[in-house]
């Protein structure tokens, strides 16, 4: 009881309230005729009395005022919110080169808006555009600290060049996003990068960090409108023509329906059913090289997980979407409520019966809350279960985020799962972090238990256990700026773990300094030392080398040298990666990855090759083409698509090809397939 009273004196200490009096703020107005959405500048706009103006650097020069002038207005309709920018600057410095939805960065110039629907400086909603429209949309969490880019809701943009720079305006319906009716009050902030000089600024400043939500400013002057039941259909349907060794399946067409079914009893409250859905994704994964023994991370990109799955991403991840395969039906209830965020999940999966994987039905079921605490912190539970006519798994965590202040953060989570004795099945972490935009500094230690894995990784995604680890980090970026330097990045890490029993398990050491220099070549030189324990005693070690040219925008140019050791045998790797548009519509990317080891005892050295192409006729008409190899296995991978959203973003036909050889160690040496795919979607709102 003392060391927990000792506890909250320091959090009462560190907490610092931010005072919302300093806040900026911005009146929306009414407006009965809505702006065409074109990129033209709309007359409407002239007669505002009030604009975000002043924007404030974050970098490089954090506080100062932005070396370019902005501007932005904000009307709305009884169904769409309405935010044009203009975005002053010689036209012939404006960076734009990426067209792909979902793929914007600060690798081009770009006007994000920032929308904190339910003002709890906490949660939000991201939209970007750079100015040859392409579109990003986000859902954040935890004050910025938890963003998830695949989110997707129906909006509208369009942008335009002028003379003295470029013109954006955003069209976000009422009816896409979650919010409180009765708040006339919104968190509003607007962004942008300016490439050509490297600046990050925002309207409502200064911010610590990107996408921080309790840094923000204020949208007033809000009559929302009351939602009534709403309902959306998202049908679809498939037919594939397969002639392939790798599934057995020769010369057949086969075919699918099914969908997603919306309903949305109130503004803040949304329900998910979906039925035989289609969980094929329309994009090919490249091939990466693991010089770890860890399973690697794929991301979630199926459309009826994504609403509120960054919910789940906590450091212990009990729930990772990817370990449910094929489903019959699925229902998803999400929301806030008050001051606590939900979201509960059901699904029941199919049986998978494969040549060397098996695996009965199941009952998934996922259960995430979070309450909101102080001025920008959260407490949250959750719970998962698996459960099959034969065995069972679930596990229950409590984690916290204490923003303390602007820069200090305090987080941690405890995970119990079962069957199994408790303490073996249980996990938990402590994380103690100071960190802005500049620097980050943390340490944590964390406690795995001698058999988590195996319960929670039925579910969830937990790469080790049997550990006690220590772990620090140390980051800093210095804005040098002078004749010769841009730049210069510094990072370094030291982990250490130990089993319950006490015995050593590894350790690790790593720094890393990177120089980016006026001329836009950079210059990274790392080295990461290590200690691993499995089998056998195992001392790693890898230095690398990177040279590369513009770097921090799309159409850049890079080499790496990577060597070492890593266990018991030496390798030589060289990566390569360059991308460029060679034409305004046409873009291509090419990378490749050669590995060396010696000894070679599994045949490991390989030769991986990718190369893609990208057509855009516009933002949603394109044409994409992604080949690669691997030598070591003599596979070449083809796969081509054309894709059309008709109505951005779910209402789209997709047609794929893809041709797959590779020889393998079987009987019969090699095998090959062919897949052609037809996939159509058309969302229907019924009310």
């Amino acid at each position: 009881m003392k060391r927990l009273n000792y506890l909250f004196i320091l959090i009462s200490v560190f907490v610092v309230t931010i005072s919302a009096s300093g806040q900026k703020s911005i009146k929306a107005f009414k407006t009965e005729v809505a702006p065409v959405i074109d990129g033209e500048i709309d007359s409407i706009y002239s007669t505002l009395s009030d604009s975000a103006i002043n924007f404030i650097q974050m970098e490089p020069a954090k506080g100062e005022a932005a070396s370019e002038k902005t501007v932005a207005y904000v009307v709305y309709t009884s169904k769409t919110l309405y935010v044009a920018v203009k975005c002053y600057q010689d036209p012939e410095g404006i960076v734009a080169k990426i067209q792909t939805r979902d793929n914007l960065s600060k690798d081009d110039d770009v006007v994000a808006l920032f929308l904190d629907t339910y003002n709890d400086k906490r949660t939000g909603f991201g939209f970007i555009v750079n100015p040859l429209g392409a579109q990003l949309d986000m859902s954040i969490g935890d004050d910025g600290r938890s963003i998830d880019i695949n989110w997707d809701t129906e909006w509208e943009s369009a942008v335009k060049n002028y003379d003295w720079g470029w013109f954006a305006e955003f069209a976000i319906p009422f009816s896409s996003i979650k919010y409180y009716r009765k708040i006339n009050t919104w968190g509003f902030n607007i962004g942008r990068i300016i490439r050509y000089n490297t600046e990050t600024v925002y309207w409502s400043g200064v911010l610590n960090q990107d996408f921080r939500m309790s840094q923000g400013g204020l949208l007033t002057g809000l009559q929302l409108p009351k939602k009534g039941w709403g309902l959306s259909l998202f049908p679809y349907g498939t037919a594939r023509y397969e002639n392939s060794d790798f599934t057995g399946v020769h010369g057949k067409i086969l075919g699918d329906v099914g969908g997603d079914i919306k309903i949305q009893p109130n503004s803040n409250i949304t329900a998910n059913l979906t039925i035989n859905p289609d969980f094929a994704t329309v994009e090919a994964d490249a091939e990466r090289i693991n010089l770890s023994r860890y399973e690697l991370n794929y991301p979630e990109k199926r459309l009826f997980f994504l609403e509120g799955n960054e919910m789940y991403k906590t450091r212990i991840r009990t729930f990772y979407s990817r370990r449910i395969g094929d489903i019959v039906y699925g229902g998803k209830f999400t929301g806030k409520a008050g001051a606590y965020n939900m979201n509960i999940l059901g699904v029941r999966s199919l049986k998978i019966d494969e040549q060397d994987f098996q695996e009965l039905p199941a009952f998934y079921t996922a259960a995430r809350v979070k309450r909101d605490l102080l001025k920008s912190s959260t407490i949250g539970i959750t719970f998962v279960d698996k459960t099959s006519d034969t065995a069972y798994t679930r596990s229950i965590s409590a984690d916290y985020v204490l923003n303390l202040g602007k820069t200090w953060k305090l987080t941690g989570q405890y995970v119990g799962s079962a069957p199994g004795e408790w303490s073996t099945h249980s996990a938990w972490f402590v994380r103690f972090a100071k960190e802005n935009n500049v620097y980050h500094y943390h340490i944590r230690y964390s406690d795995i238990g001698e058999h988590f894995q195996e319960n929670v990784n039925q579910t969830g995604y937990v790469f080790d256990d049997d550990r006690r680890e220590l772990d620090s980090d140390i980051e800093y970026k210095w804005w040098i700026q002078n004749k010769t330097f841009k730049f210069v990045d510094f990072s370094s890490n030291f982990s250490a773990f130990w089993s319950h029993k006490g015995e050593l398990r590894s350790w690790n050491v790593f720094g890393l300094l990177n120089l980016y220099f006026q001329n836009r070549f950079n210059f990274e030189v790392f080295y990461n030392k290590e200690f691993k324990l499995f089998e056998e005693k195992y001392y790693n070690h890898k230095y690398g080398v990177e040279v590369g040219y513009n770097t921090d925008e799309w159409s850049m140019a890079k080499l790496n040298y990577w060597g070492g050791r890593n266990f018991d045998r030496d390798f030589h790797l060289f990566k390569g990666s360059a991308q460029t548009k060679i034409t305004e519509k046409l873009a291509v990317e090419y990378s490749f990855n050669r590995i060396w080891y010696d000894p070679d005892t599994t045949n490991s050295s390989t030769f991986i090759n990718v190369l893609s192409v990208y057509y855009n006729f516009t933002k949603d008409l394109w044409i994409k083409a992604f080949a690669q190899n691997n030598l070591a296995i003599n596979r070449i991978y083809f796969y081509g698509m054309f894709g059309w959203r008709f109505k951005p973003p779910f209402g789209a036909v997709y047609l794929i090809y893809t041709r797959d050889e590779m020889t393998i160690l079987t009987e019969e040496g090699y095998q090959k397939g062919n897949i052609l795919y037809l996939k159509f979607t058309y969302p229907i709102v019924v009310f």
